[in-house]
């Protein structure tokens, strides 16, 4: 019966919420350490594997990255926008607008687009401009979920956001046949 009375009690029930609490906000903290970490060990393996790729070994600089790099923070670990610059199935690098290129993985899963038709990854050439969408592995690649190829006109922009030029580059004035 005393038990029954304790759990009942107003000083029970508010310890109860304030333990909640206590565990819900640990949860998001760990959440946000993840993220964090997965981030973190995205750009701290990104040096060793950009120089794998081009077949290079370290070139001195901060964590054996050339300086510059890392000017900014971390770099963007689940996608890119830019400019191809390799192919080497099963991999392209894509320069991206702020300047870093990046790995990305093309796995059978893959989806790659050109305006609405979907196309097979050996359509990809150095020079394309594309959006990818992915998540990163740890090999410091970007695992590709989608790929869009952008239009040809769009191939001109290679820096600043392409959102906003997208709709310049696609308004009637420009497609219509005069």
């Amino acid at each position: 019966m005393d038990l029954k009375k304790c759990l009942q009690s107003k000083k029970f029930k508010v310890l109860l919420s304030v333990l909640g609490g206590v565990i819900l906000a640990l949860l998001i903290f760990q959440a946000g350490m993840f993220v964090g970490y997965r981030k973190a060990a995205f750009s701290f393996g990104y040096g060793d594997n950009y120089y794998r790729m081009f077949g290079e070994r370290h070139h001195g600089g901060f964590m054996g990255m050339r300086s510059g790099i890392f000017d900014e923070g971390l770099t963007e670990s689940h996608g890119v926008i830019g400019k191809i610059v390799k192919v080497e199935l099963p991999t392209i690098v894509v320069s991206g607008r702020d300047g870093i290129e990046k790995v990305v993985l093309i796995t059978p899963d893959t989806i790659i687009r050109r305006l609405r038709d979907t196309i097979p990854s050996t359509d990809l050439k150095a020079g394309d401009m594309i959006a990818v969408i992915g998540s990163p592995n740890t090999r410091s690649e970007v695992e590709a979920k989608y790929i869009r190829l952008l239009p040809e006109q769009m191939q001109f922009m290679t820096g600043g956001s392409t959102s906003s030029a997208a709709a310049d580059v696609t308004a009637p004035e420009a497609t219509s046949t005069k």
